[in-house]
C-alpha cells in the first residue's frame, strides 16, 4: 500500500491562533474582573458575603435614640471598612493595566504628537494663504459694487436730465428708487490636490470677552453657565464665605461617623 505523507506545515502557517505562547490567556477584560476578585479574597477572605451582610443591615437600621443611633455608627464604620477594602483591591488589580495604558498612551503620543504639530503647522500655511485670497475676492467685490453704484448713478443723473430738458417747467419728482442690491458673494473656490484632497476657505465666527460683566448678563441663563456658578459658590461656602449676594446661605446638620 502507498503512503502519502501528510504535507509538512511550514512556521508561518497557524491553523489555531490561541495554540501559541499565551494562547491560552482569557480576554483582557476578564483577566482584569479575575484579578480584582483575587486581589479582594487576598485582602479578606469571605468579603462579598460580609457586604450582603451589611448592605442586609443597613436596611434593618433604625435611629429612634441615641443607644440606637450609636449601633448606626457602627454599622457606618463596618461599612466605611468595607468599602476601603474595595477600594484598595480595586488600586491594586488596576495598577498594571493602568501601567500599561501609559505605556500605550506614551507610545501613541510620541508619533501623535508631531503629526499634530506637522498638521497645525500646514494648516496655518493654508489659513495665512486663503485670507489672503479672501482679503483680494472681497477687495474686488468691493470695487465691483462701487462701479455697479456709480454706474446706476450716472443712469439716474442721466434720465433726470433727459425729464428736465424734455418738460423743464415740471415739478419736481420724487427720489429716484434706491439701487438694486449687490449680487450675492459667489461661493469660494475649492482647491484640489493632485490626490482628491479638496482645500476651500470655510467662514468662521470668532469672538473675544472685552467686558465679563456684559458678557454674563447675556449667559446668565445658558445652564453649563449656572452650573458653573453653583459650583463656585459650594467651593466659597466650604472655604468658610457666609455672605453672597443673591445667595441664601444657611447650616444644617449631618450625621458625621467617626
Amino acid at each position: 500500500m502507498t503512503t502519502i505523507a501528510a504535507p509538512r506545515r511550514t512556521d508561518t502557517e497557524n491553523p489555531n491562533p490561541r495554540a501559541v505562547m499565551g494562547g491560552n490567556r482569557p480576554p483582557l477584560d476578564i483577566e482584569a474582573r479575575h484579578a480584582f476578585d483575587e486581589a479582594l479574597e487576598e485582602a479578606k477572605p469571605g468579603l462579598r458575603d460580609r457586604i450582603d451582610q451589611l448592605i442586609a443591615a443597613s436596611d434593618r437600621a433604625t435611629a429612634i435614640d441615641a443607644e440606637s443611633a450609636g449601633r448606626c455608627g457602627e454599622l457606618v464604620k463596618q461599612i466605611r471598612a468595607a468599602a476601603k477594602v474595595v477600594d484598595d483591591a480595586h488600586t491594586s488589580a488596576k495598577a498594571p493595566y493602568l501601567a500599561a495604558g501609559r505605556a500605550v498612551d506614551s507610545a501613541k503620543t510620541e508619533l501623535r504628537g508631531p503629526l499634530d504639530a506637522a498638521k497645525v503647522k500646514v494648516e496655518a500655511k493654508q489659513t495665512q494663504f486663503l485670507r489672503e485670497e479672501e482679503a483680494k475676492r472681497q477687495a474686488e467685490l468691493r470695487r465691483q459694487r462701487e462701479e455697479q453704484e456709480a454706474a446706476w448713478r450716472a443712469e439716474q443723473d442721466r434720465l433726470a436730465a433727459e425729464r428736465a430738458a424734455a418738460e423743464p417747467e415740471a415739478p419736481a419728482e420724487v427720489a429716484p428708487p434706491p439701487p438694486p442690491p449687490p449680487a450675492p458673494e459667489p461661493e469660494r473656490q475649492i482647491i484640489r490636490g493632485d490626490y482628491g484632497a479638496a482645500v476651500s476657505g470655510q467662514k468662521v465666527w470668532m469672538n473675544q470677552v472685552d467686558d465679563y460683566e456684559l458678557a454674563f448678563i447675556a449667559v446668565a441663563n445658558n445652564e453649563k453657565v449656572r452650573e458653573a456658578i453653583d459650583k463656585a459658590i459650594s467651593n466659597m461656602v466650604r472655604g468658610g464665605v457666609r455672605e453672597i449676594p443673591g445667595v441664601r446661605i444657611w447650616s444644617d446638620v449631618k450625621a458625621s461617623n467617626r
